[in-house]
């Protein structure tokens, strides 16, 4: 039995450097930043509103609170309820989540009557809701009280309310919150549905209560409840995403960092942004997370795959058509740029469009104005205009197939996403991520990636980038029997690129140069890459080399370049 009138923080905790883990008994502990968390609930707040993000919090910090109480449980008399119970604003202070003065606590064991009230000092959700989000109108501290009535309906094992009647978030001087139990006889409105602040969402906590019973008796079978919360943060993970419309930028490697820099850059603009980056990459992501970062954000963002165009109603799909327009204009059709007034368009692989679909994309660009195919009509439209691409517009600009006046114009700001590749470090961070969002998706219980897994993640050369790592998570999941969970990293050209090799002896697309056509191939890659993909003309790829152009085209050509 613990007395916690001395305990310390390290007295609870279990640090095992070598695996990097913190246990506190059996249940695996976080040291997090409380700046991060003040973050994390900015975003959530601007994500699903105010009202959804408290309860969420709320809910967060009754399963906190909850299963404290399950983990300290053993550690007391089990008649000493004030013992147990006082334990938990112990915890919380030792913890350096909010400093508890408990002003009163009155507990008959006979009636089971329970009443309570503690101030809070230093409250860290009440500091970063103001730092981050200024002064509220009504007490902010959502994950203290969800925690104080999780750990204390534990104890009871029924509802114990709890309610802040001051709060420093809104601007008092302190922070204070009330509780009491909810009595055999009296009809439970719910905790969490009493914290909103519309109190007709009912939040039904009996058949929680029923099951604590049960976890009380045998606390080895708490494990199935936590199995159960950790799925249900997966699903809210899922859900939040769903909300912002706009997939998460994964990485933390200096070279993705800077994509992410550069989209809070030009994501409050307007001005056209040219992603530019091989297949997979993620262009698409990078384009989401500038229309949600936008002024635009609460409009449409139409997704345009040029590639993917008919090639006779490229036009029509892009600006509209009048009914009688062409044979089968039963009717009028909008088009996706008037569909996207007021928003985004996003045009992926913008290479692919024919001229005349160029020339009226560049007086969409330039004057905001379009006319309908069969029409004479000038519609204006207010439309932000983002573009991808995988091929180096220069080289089609030299070819004469992409006009140079469109080029500049969408080319304002070039953003490069790079291959994956080229940010190995964020390789193992990108598979974890995959592998939280498919195991809550399939109902998958793996808590890991083997270790022989990892080792050939971090060697396989990627030529299909992110798109193919997340594709081949996503298999490996669903295929997955097990809590560890193996992923088949395929061989390319019947190895791994190897690490030990210079650059320059690998191909751009995985695996090493064993033939003279294969290094010539690559030695042109390199020059092309150096041009942006100009062939002719002082500095180009046929001026470096000292080959006509025509020479240059034909070596392409038999080398399977473009």
């Amino acid at each position: 039995m613990i007395r916690h009138s001395n305990v310390s923080l390290s007295d609870l905790l279990k640090v095992d450097a070598a695996a990097g883990t913190l246990h506190f008994e059996h249940r695996r502990m976080l040291l997090l930043d409380a700046d991060a968390m003040g973050l994390l609930r900015k975003e959530l707040i601007e994500a699903v509103g105010l009202r959804q993000a408290r309860r969420i919090l709320l809910r967060f910090g009754y399963a906190c609170g909850y299963r404290d109480a399950l983990t300290t449980k053993g550690w007391h008399d089990t008649g000493d309820l004030t013992e147990w119970l006082s334990f938990g604003p112990k915890l919380h202070t030792l913890e350096g989540i909010v400093g508890v003065h408990l002003r009163h606590l009155h507990v008959d064991k006979n009636t089971g009557v329970f009443e309570a009230d503690a101030e809070w000092r230093n409250s860290y959700e009440a500091e970063q809701h103001r730092v981050h989000l200024g002064m509220a109108d009504a007490p902010v501290c959502w994950t203290l009280v969800g925690y104080a009535s999780g750990y204390a309906s534990a104890v009871f094992g029924r509802e114990v309310r709890c309610s802040e009647t001051y709060c420093v978030g809104k601007g008092d001087s302190h922070c204070v919150v009330m509780a009491r139990a909810v009595g055999d006889g009296e009809e439970s409105a719910g905790t969490l549905a009493m914290m909103n602040e519309d109190e007709s969402t009912h939040v039904d906590l009996r058949g929680l209560h029923d099951t604590l019973d049960r976890y009380q008796k045998d606390l080895q079978r708490e494990q199935a409840l936590v199995s159960s919360l950790e799925s249900r943060i997966l699903s809210l993970q899922e859900t939040l995403r769903t909300y912002s419309g706009a997939e998460e930028l994964v990485g933390t490697s200096t070279v993705f960092r800077k994509v992410i820099q550069d989209v809070e850059q030009v994501a409050p603009s307007d001005v056209a942004v040219l992603i530019c980056g091989e297949t997979g990459t993620g262009k698409d992501m990078v384009a989401r997370a500038i229309h949600a970062r936008s002024g635009r954000s609460e409009h449409s963002l139409i997704i345009v795959n040029c590639a993917a165009l008919p090639a006779g109603l490229v036009e029509s799909e892009l600006f509209g058509h009048e009914r009688g327009a062409f044979t089968g204009a039963f009717k009028q059709k909008l088009g996706r740029f008037e569909i996207a007034n007021g928003g985004t368009i996003f045009l992926d692989e913008v290479g692919e469009l024919s001229l005349d679909a160029q020339v009226k994309f560049l007086r969409v660009l330039q004057e905001g104005e379009l006319e309908r195919v069969g029409g004479a009509r000038t519609i204006t439209v207010n439309v932000r205009i983002l573009a991808a691409t995988n091929q180096p517009l220069a080289r089609l600009m030299a070819e004469g197939k992409f006009r140079e006046d469109l080029f500049y114009r969408l080319n304002v700001f070039p953003l490069v996403v790079p291959p994956l590749r080229e940010r190995p470090e964020d390789i193992l961070l990108l598979a974890h991520y995959f592998t939280n969002r498919y195991r809550a998706k399939l109902k998958k219980p793996i808590s890991s990636i083997d270790q022989r897994s990892i080792e050939r993640l971090q060697q396989y050369y990627w030529p299909g980038n992110v798109r193919e790592l997340q594709h081949m998570i996503e298999r490996a999941v669903l295929l997955s029997e097990s809590e560890v969970l193996t992923i088949d990293v395929p061989t390319f050209n019947g190895q791994h690129k190897p690490s030990s090799l210079p650059d320059h002896f690998n191909h751009s697309e995985g695996g090493p140069l064993k033939t003279l056509a294969e290094a010539e191939r690559l030695h042109f890659e390199k020059v092309l890459r150096h041009t942006n993909g100009l062939i002719t003309g002082k500095g180009g790829a046929a001026d470096i080399l000292n080959l006509p152009p025509s020479t240059l085209r034909h070596r392409m050509k038999k080398l399977g370049l473009k």
